[in-house]
């Protein structure tokens, strides 16, 4: 499930997300989160993440959440905070009972679900699903046996993926989930968990509307000119790769679809070490006719982040 969520460890505390000017649209005009992130305190020498989870929206606004459960030395950020993929939604364990909640960037507002933070289970991982219908909890339960369990947040009701799968994408309007294994992918139909198409090719990405396509972001730090997303159909096999022109030090993160099967590529200019570092975050729809990037959204998340999450 590693793919499930973008977690981009640091080690600093918080920042102020800024908006990039654009050079083709802007921020989405429907505020969404852009990432989750701790702050920092010192400690002696050093610096350790303290305070609440915060939410950095793309209106400039920054959310708290202090009833978020923080991670520890048994749950690391990924464990305790997702961020949907198109930001919409965010994701986290009560700290008071371990209540799975689900805070609307549409509202501003938290609801409470059907799922509890399971104690069997050392919770490695937490994915929300783009609507947040569906979370998916990755661990090792106390027998040693990793553990990759979907919960429906309305049901409470759970699926566990069959031994050695790990999940990695819903479709976004999440009727399908692909599991990925060293062996091949698994795409299931979430209203009855029955196998839709097995592929015996290794597979990770993101998975289109169709729930057979997925697409990946492709990074050659060697070779920038083979940076590219590629999109396979999992039923046909058939594959096509799209090469992406990036400024000078971007370098793309993640590819995206969207409910109307538009594909979106996430990048990253990472720059330091001289002054504070810091990385700015690009939100790019590619056109899969022409090969053309247009930028969607710019952020900036500096070192002061101890943790970040990020959407998509």
């Amino acid at each position: 499930m590693a793919a499930a969520t973008a977690a981009v460890a640091f080690t600093a505390g918080l920042s102020a997300a800024a908006p990039v000017g654009t050079l083709a649209g802007t921020a989405p005009a429907t505020p969404v989160i852009r990432h989750a992130g701790l702050g920092v305190c010192r400690n002696g020498a050093g610096r350790r993440p303290c305070g609440p989870w915060r939410l950095w929206l793309s209106d400039g606004r920054v959310r708290a959440l202090p009833d978020a459960h923080r991670p520890d030395g048994d749950h690391p950020a990924m464990g305790v905070m997702a961020v949907a993929p198109d930001g919409g939604r965010a994701a986290y364990f009560r700290k008071s009972d371990g209540v799975l909640m689900i805070w609307e960037a549409a509202t501003g507002k938290a609801r409470r679900t059907a799922v509890r933070r399971p104690d069997s289970v050392a919770v490695t991982e937490l994915t929300l699903s783009p609507r947040g219908r569906f979370a998916a909890i990755e661990g090792e339960g106390l027998s040693g046996r990793p553990v990759d369990r979907i919960v429906d947040t309305a049901t409470g009701k759970a699926f566990d993926l069959p031994r050695g799968y790990d999940s990695a994408r819903f479709s976004p309007d999440e009727k399908h989930l692909m599991a990925t294994h060293v062996r091949g992918a698994v795409v299931y139909s979430t209203g009855t968990w029955s196998v839709r198409l097995r592929r015996s090719a290794y597979m990770m990405g993101d998975l289109g509307p169709d729930g057979v396509t997925v697409a990946k972001a492709r990074w050659n730090d060697a070779r920038p000119a083979e940076n590219a997303v590629t999109v396979r159909n999992l039923a046909t096999g058939k594959k096509r790769t799209y090469p992406v022109r990036l400024r000078r030090g971007e370098a793309p993160y993640r590819a995206r679809w969207d409910r109307a099967g538009r594909l979106d590529l996430l990048t990253d200019s990472y720059r330091g070490p001289s002054g504070e570092e810091y990385h700015v975050y690009t939100w790019y729809r590619l056109d899969r006719t022409t090969g053309r990037l247009r930028r969607l959204d710019s952020f900036t998340v500096t070192s002061a982040v101890g943790d970040v999450i990020l959407a998509g």
